[in-house]
């Protein structure tokens, strides 16, 4: 079994604590829109996992339609390029 990476442990946490989010539910191929975000939420998901992980997520990263294992893609790619500087 892989270990975690970052990138997934701060989405799932902030899945589960901040929007109380059945984990069972949180799975790669989910959108982030079956999850019950709405736009205001998606912003606020980018933000804190701004917070976390010290990287910029785009607008388009964190969208109705991404699902949560191309924003762990997407969230270690640029948290590896940002800790390689």
């Amino acid at each position: 079994m892989s270990a975690e990476s970052p990138a997934s442990a701060a989405l799932t946490a902030v899945l589960t604590e901040k929007f109380e989010i059945d984990p069972e539910h949180i799975r790669p191929d989910a959108t982030l829109e079956s999850l019950d975000l709405d736009s205001l939420a998606l912003a606020e998901l980018a933000l804190a996992l701004q917070e976390q992980l010290g990287v910029q997520v785009a607008e388009d990263e964190a969208a109705k339609h991404t699902t949560v294992a191309e924003l762990t893609a997407a969230l270690n790619a640029k948290y590896a390029a940002a800790g390689a500087r």
